[in-house]
């Protein structure tokens, strides 16, 4: 692996409390706050899988915020939910739902994330889809508008019973036979406003699918129009990788699409690469020009559906990505964050499961478009398992914010807590560790009500965003997480119950 050659990723994490820089005081409770309206009888599992955001937008100091999750309480006939903050500054929802179908046919299958368009004032959610008569897998996406979800006519504040006034536009693409399985969308749009060049303000959806009923796997991107969700024809990004998956998109400023994504030998102990690819944008639907995959690196340690030290928990390999435009105007810096193990994984024979017993999220960074990226550090040097890396960036001040689980500060490193992490503009050095969330989470506790495909433990990602007005202390990072420090009730008996929740940092 080759470094880069202006100045490599140094570590510099210091763990400090900054309450001069923190958010709205009810969004930095010592467990953050609960981001559903779920009633507390009887309550069952939510957990976190995105947020979203867009800046000032309610009012002054007042962001919009879209949050998915996961929702054992079945709303709209599935588990895939989405809760909105609109009315405050307290990181509490005003409004959620369920995701409503798309073309009255297919239904919301799983895994939604959602993500904001500043430019054209609009949030967009991507899913997997099921639809019968016959069978079909598909990828969904749904768009609104701030206006939208800002009215209290079309999205009446409260549970919705039907959410498609608050998501009135939808498409389907990659539909697929229930053979070719679907897994992991994710989407991206491009920040550019109309007229900056060809592909300004397009949609890129990128989704695993297996092939056929083998094992074999590739990552598809599908470029949509912005408005109409006009979607084109897929094109596969992988070349020659018989096991890729887990893609995950960006769009640089300039237009360009990246890509990330995991290439594994399943099952496994054995190596597997993160790989790279860089695409031109033709104007949706067209489909873009892409490379060749690069490889980023080989882990010979990886998480493959690995159990976390003692943790009830699972980890993966899913390199995340951002792109940052330099003060050159010409520069950008693609930053990639992933788990991984420290040590050597145990392989634990007859239990269907890997074993970490030390697992920590790791940055790495290329200036030259993914040729060359500089050596793997540590967002974080603390013992216990530090777990769940997500990144996002801030454009308006260029800063990369890096969220995680740790226990480090629990005596038997069981119990994790949220942490921030930054690197500033202009610079490759991951600097302090902010912790949000002063509480300790309790992995152990077991849901008093199972609902079916519940997640296990904390679920298995961290949501993150991060806005703000180009000004010190006018930015915002939102960290959606799960967490048990809510009860519910149960046959008129208090226990903690799983929950998705929200806190944010200022700075």
């Amino acid at each position: 692996m080759n470094s880069l050659s202006p100045k490599p990723l140094l570590l510099g994490v210091v763990l400090v409390l900054l309450p001069a820089a923190r958010a709205q005081s009810d969004c930095i409770k010592p467990d953050g706050n609960l981001f559903n309206l779920e009633p507390r009888p009887n309550a069952v599992v939510q957990t976190a899988l995105s947020v979203a955001m867009l800046p000032n937008r309610v009012g002054p100091n007042m962001d919009l915020v879209v949050a998915t999750g996961y929702d054992g309480r079945n709303l709209e006939g599935s588990h895939d939910g989405f809760y909105v903050q609109r009315s405050g500054a307290n990181c509490s929802p005003d409004l959620e739902g369920g995701l409503p179908f798309i073309n009255n046919m297919f239904a919301p299958a799983g895994t939604p994330t959602a993500i904001a368009d500043p430019a054209r004032d609009a949030f967009f959610i991507v899913d997997l889809r099921f639809a019968n008569d016959p069978d079909r897998n598909a990828v969904g996406i749904l768009r609104t508008t701030s206006a939208n979800l800002l009215s209290s006519t079309a999205c009446p504040s409260g549970t919705q019973t039907s959410s498609a006034s608050c998501w009135p536009a939808g498409a389907v693409t990659n539909i697929t036979g229930l053979n070719e399985f679907l897994s992991s969308p994710h989407i991206a749009v491009d920040p550019r406003k109309s007229g900056a060049g060809p592909g300004a303000g397009d949609l890129y959806t990128v989704v695993t699918e297996r092939i056929g009923t083998g094992l074999d796997t590739s990552v598809s991107l599908t470029a949509c129009t912005n408005s109409t969700l006009d979607c084109g024809k897929s094109i596969t990004i992988n070349g020659g990788d018989l096991n890729a998956d887990f893609g995950f998109v960006q769009v640089r400023p300039d237009g360009l699409i990246t890509i990330s994504y995991r290439n594994t030998t399943f099952p496994g102990v054995n190596p597997e690469e993160i790989r790279f690819v860089t695409c031109t944008p033709n104007g949706a639907p067209a489909a873009p020009t892409c490379g060749s995959p690069q490889v980023v690196t080989t882990e010979n340690n990886p998480v493959f559906a690995t159990l976390i030290g003692d943790l009830p928990m699972m980890d993966q390999l899913y390199p995340r990505h951002v792109n940052r435009m330099e003060s050159d105007g010409k520069t950008v810096t693609t930053f990639l964050v992933y788990d991984r193990c420290d040590v050597a994984v145990i392989q634990q024979f007859g239990a269907g499961n890997t074993f970490c017993p030390k697992t920590d999220v790791v940055v790495t960074a290329s200036t030259n478009g993914g040729v060359s990226w500089s050596p793997i550090s540590k967002v974080s040097p603390s013992a216990g398992q530090q777990f769940f890396g997500a990144v996002a960036l801030d454009t308006s001040t260029s800063t990369v914010n890096v969220a995680y689980y740790s226990t480090e500060n629990d005596t038997f490193q069981l119990r994790p807590q949220v942490f921030l992490a930054q690197i500033a503009p202009g610079s490759t050095i991951v600097e302090k560790s902010h912790l949000l969330i002063s509480d300790f989470g309790d992995v152990l506790a077991t849901p008093p009500i199972s609902v079916q495909d519940q997640p296990e433990g904390f679920g298995d990602r961290l949501a993150l965003a991060a806005s703000g007005m180009g000004e010190p202390g006018q930015s915002r990072a939102y960290v959606g997480f799960t967490w048990d420090s809510v009860f519910g009730v149960y046959e008129g008996i208090s226990s903690a119950d799983v929950n998705n929740q929200l806190t944010n940092l200022q700075y």
